[in-house]
């Protein structure tokens, strides 16, 4: 009999979720100066008792937040202290249709109404430091043990590093991961760590783990001249077997200086995320080919400025997308700028890259915002694989240079310059800034919007010409433009170029 009652409240509770909305508000005790509202659990309508209307309030703003929800528009609507009032079902864990659930079963002597917080608070952890020495390793605080010179992070928290490490490592190595799943959080406060022989950072085992780089402060990490060897033959100056993020801080002005002389800069089994900070990558391995970031799953970029300068790959997933969110990149690329296994995913932010290829892509490359400013040495990117519904997608073939007679690409010098095509934005041109020789050139970016245009080589100071230097005046639409026969320098003297309704 007893679960046939308890089966029937659950039923009628779940058809007061279809009703409250239509249901009319329920007065409570208004709020004033002399009779403010006060902490009463399961209090939802603030009228100093629990009953079921307060029950019907929870039920009306689930049902209808916009009208009886914190800041509805009934006059009835839910109040703040009402909110927090209704959170009672022992648990702490925000209002829900179990709130009114417990209020219920406790009108009927089922059960107990408890906010669930207690007056002890958690004990405050302080953050763990770290002081590299040269040749030895101190700290102070907890769960980071010292042997020889690395220095290994055993549990999750927050540990300031600082001080320079000749070689040795900060390794990471949580020893269960899903028991503790917390962030590790590394924080870089003035740091120059060399690893010879092994990986300068390591994350062996960690669900997450972020470096942050401290204000104001500068930070290297690098390794030898000589390979690494045994099980980190392969592995890169920052390797992390899981999830990693780099961070800046409040200002956003520390910076992160990675060089890597022979191995790959940072590589991740899982996803790389850059939320923030000045990073400077180099890698400069030609013979291998080394490459600056790269990732077994996704690479995204959400903020800061990210200056990548590679042998070989600048950004690189094996297995899936890299989205560009935010922030400023800039890479310059022996082999790929940018490579995904599946898409390449352009929302926001700025991205300047120059390689062998420019973009490449399985699946896709997806612009829908952001500035993107591609060159290629080799071929152009992939226009079938492109989707761009909301600005132009501009694709520039270039002839060759005619002074260059090695390769026939043009010098980094030769930037592009366009007259802007939106009126709302207070200035008159926008430009390029190439970061290596190219043949290939793709451009799309907030600043020009389907009509005409023309674009000025700043470098000699004309307009670039297409179509065999028969036309300077670039006609564009949303979506994708090709433009053949694009002559950097612009036309000869002696060729007549008619001016166009832009530039008359």
């Amino acid at each position: 009999m007893r679960k046939n009652g308890l089966k029937k409240l659950l039923a009628g509770l779940s058809a007061a979720c279809l009703a409250a909305a239509a249901m009319p508000a329920v007065s409570y005790a208004a709020e004033t100066a002399d009779t403010a509202a006060k902490e009463v659990v399961g209090d939802s309508n603030c009228d100093g008792s629990v009953d079921m209307s307060d029950v019907v309030l929870i039920m009306q703003a689930m049902a209808n937040p916009n009208k009886f929800g914190l800041g509805g528009t009934d006059e009835h609507a839910i109040t703040e202290q009402g909110w927090k009032n209704a959170d009672c079902n022992g648990k702490a864990d925000g209002v829900s249709t179990d709130d009114a659930l417990a209020i219920q079963l406790y009108l009927l002597g089922k059960g107990e109404i408890s906010n669930g917080k207690t007056d002890e608070q958690p004990p405050a952890v302080e953050a763990t430091k770290i002081h590299l020495k040269n040749t030895t390793i101190t700290v102070e605080g907890e769960n980071a043990t010292v042997e020889g010179t690395t220095v290994t992070i055993t549990h999750s928290g927050e540990f300031y590093i600082d001080g320079t490490l000749d070689d040795g490592q900060i390794n990471v190595n949580i020893a269960d991961e899903t028991a503790d799943a917390e962030t590790v959080k590394i924080f870089l406060n003035g740091v120059n760590i060399t690893g010879k022989s092994a990986p300068a950072i390591l994350v062996t085992n960690a669900e997450n783990t972020s470096i942050n780089i401290v204000d104001g402060t500068e930070n290297t990490i690098t390794d030898g001249e000589t390979a690494y060897a045994g099980d980190f033959a392969k592995a890169a100056v920052i390797e992390a077997k899981d999830d990693i993020t780099i961070k800046g801080g409040e200002k956003g002005d520390g910076v992160l200086n990675i060089t890597a002389n022979v191995q790959d800069a940072i590589s991740c089994n899982n996803d790389i995320k850059v939320n923030g900070g000045i990073i400077n990558i180099t890698t400069n391995n030609s013979e291998t080919k080394t490459d600056g970031i790269k990732a077994k799953k996704s690479v995204t970029i959400k903020d800061g400025t990210l200056d990548i300068d590679a042998a070989g790959d600048g950004i690189k997933s094996t297995k899936d997308a890299i989205s560009f969110a935010g922030g400023i990149t800039k890479i310059k690329a022996g082999n790929d700028a940018v490579q995904a296994e599946t898409t390449i995913d352009i929302s926001d932010g700025k991205l300047v890259a120059g390689g062998d290829r420019g973009l490449t892509a399985v699946t896709g490359i997806n612009i829908t915002g952001g500035t993107v400013i591609a060159t290629a040495t080799d071929n152009q990117v992939d226009e079938k694989l492109i989707k761009a519904e909301t600005q132009p997608v501009i694709l520039l073939n270039c002839i060759a240079d005619p002074t260059n007679e090695k390769d026939g690409t043009w010098k980094k010098a030769n930037n592009l310059e366009w007259t802007v095509m939106r009126p709302e934005m207070n200035v008159n041109t926008d430009k390029t800034d190439f970061q290596k020789k190219y043949k290939y050139i793709l451009i799309s970016t907030y600043s020009i919007t389907a009509g005409t245009t023309n674009f000025t080589n700043t470098n000699v100071n004309k307009w670039i010409t297409h179509t065999n230097s028969e036309e300077s005046l670039f006609a564009v639409s949303n979506g994708i433009n090709v433009f053949n026969n694009v002559n950097p320098a612009g036309a000869a003297d002696n060729v007549n170029v008619p001016p166009s309704e832009t530039n008359a």
